[in-house]
Formats: C-alpha cells, structure tokens, sequence
C-alpha cells in the first residue's frame, strides 16, 4: 500500500499531527516530501483550526534521512544536462521546506522514535521543541558523502547543544542515544516509549493554547530575529562550499558507494576551473 509523503490529522483540540511517510524505505525524504512539506506548513500557519503542530515518523523510527536513491537520480540528470547550478537550485529548495518549518508561526514539536538521521536531524533541529522516546537515536553523517550538512542543522544546532557537542557529532558522523541527546541539550525530555511522546505532544498542545496566538508568534519571532540572519548566511555558504568541492558527479559517487555499502573512491579534484570564492 502506498502513501502520500506527509499525513496530516488536525484533532479537535488544535494539535496537528504531520505523519512523515517520504518517499522509500525508513521514512526516507525525497520526491515531493520536501514540497509537500513546505506546502503543508505555509497552508498551516493561515489555519484558524491548527495552534500547534507535531512532526513524527511512521512506523517504528522517524526518518533515515535523505532519500540517497531518488537523489542519485536527479544527480545524474544533472550530469547530462552539464547545468552548473543544479546543486545550488537544489539545494535552495530543500532548503526552502526546512525553513518553513522553523518560519512556521505556530509551535512546532518533533517526536523522535527510533531513527533520526542526517537530513531528518536537520529538518527538527528547525523544530521549536523536541521530544524522544528512550529507543530514539540521532546522527548527522553527511562528512560521509564528502558534503558540508546544508539543510540547517549546522546553522540552528549551535542554538541548542554547544560546539564542542555539534562539531563531535559532524565531525565523526557516530550515532548518540536518546539518553546522551538529552544530556546535551538536543532534546527537551525522553518518554518511555511513542504513546507517552504523544501524550507529551498534547499536553503541550493544551498548555501552549492557554495563550493567543498572537503571542506565541511574537515569542517565536522575537526569539528567532537575533539569529536569522547568522542562519541565511550559514546555509548560503554550506550551498557554496559544497558546490565548490564536490559537485553533482563527487555527490553521485558518494552516495551510489553508500548505497552499495562501500566506502567511495576519493574525488579528484578539477584543477581546469578555479573553485567560486567562498
């Protein structure tokens, strides 16, 4: 049986729940999730009927992260095409979805069960609040694919654990439990298992109602206002660095050899252009 990216349930006391399907296999974020995303929280944030949103996965885990198969295709179709700004338009729009979450009015909540990797870490690094079950795990192994993480997460992370934790975790690519995410700060409280993350959703829900609306937009833009910009800038210069030094055929690479379990040749540099300034 085949679903829709996203699913959306507005219950009747304003939570709405977005169920992330994706596009593969482990919730995986590729096709038109990310459109469907940014869709979904532009239509949400003029919905009189939703006060707070929640993000969780389907199944057992929330996401793998980015969808590598349908990625490796659109690469290659950048190949033929030899479009030198593919990468750049790309990404913008990947981008594009992930900032509508964290520009979303409304109080957005992840609830991590399981798996939470790469992209799917980024994507609740945007979230205003996250929760985790004890079976939750997280890492952000793009060092992996040769790339710089360009979705937000090195830009919105330093916002909730320190460098020393973010640069570990980038650095090294390894997994941390739930347990230690919550010890550093990238997670605001661990449940027992994904009935009690939902009722945490709700409570939150019904405490966060209490207020208007009005003034929960004004604490978000308030809290965001000091940081927006250093974001616009970081997410600008991961597009351009990655751009630079690996490019949609290195890209391709990296993630065919991840998909195939193996580790990838390493790239060799084009020294018949000169890299854009950084």
């Amino acid at each position: 049986m085949s679903h829709a990216p996203l699913d959306l349930t507005v219950r009747e006391d304003g939570l709405a729940l977005v169920t992330l399907h994706g596009s593969g296999t482990g919730n995986a974020l590729g096709g038109t999730f990310w459109d469907d995303l940014r869709d979904l929280m532009e239509d949400a944030r003029e919905r009189d009927d939703i006060r707070s949103i929640a993000l969780t996965g389907a199944g057992d885990l929330f996401s793998v992260g980015m969808d590598l198969r349908w990625y490796v295709v659109r690469l290659r179709r950048a190949q033929r095409s030899k479009d030198p700004g593919f990468m750049d338009t790309d990404v913008r729009r990947l981008q594009q979805a992930v900032a509508a979450v964290a520009d979303c009015p409304k109080p957005v909540t992840a609830l991590v069960d399981g798996e939470c990797t790469g992209a799917a870490l980024e994507l609740i690094s945007a979230c205003d609040i996250r929760y985790a079950t004890r079976r939750a795990r997280f890492a952000l192994p793009e060092a992996e694919l040769g790339v710089v993480a360009d979705l937000g997460g090195l830009q919105r992370l330093p916002l909730l654990v320190n460098q020393g934790h973010l640069r570990e975790l980038a650095f090294t690519g390894r997994t941390v439990d739930a347990a230690r995410a919550a010890r550093i700060g990238l997670v605001n409280d661990v449940f027992d298992d994904r009935a009690a993350l939902h009722d945490a959703a709700r409570r939150l829900n019904a405490e966060a109602s209490r207020h208007p609306a009005p003034v929960l937009e004004g604490i978000k833009r308030t809290l965001d206002t000091a940081h927006r910009d250093a974001v616009t800038q970081g997410l600008d210069h991961a597009t351009r660095w990655n751009s630079a030094h690996t490019g949609p055929d290195g890209l391709a690479r990296a993630m065919t050899a991840r998909l195939h379990r193996s580790p990838p040749a390493p790239a060799t540099p084009d020294r018949t252009s000169p890299a854009p300034a950084l």
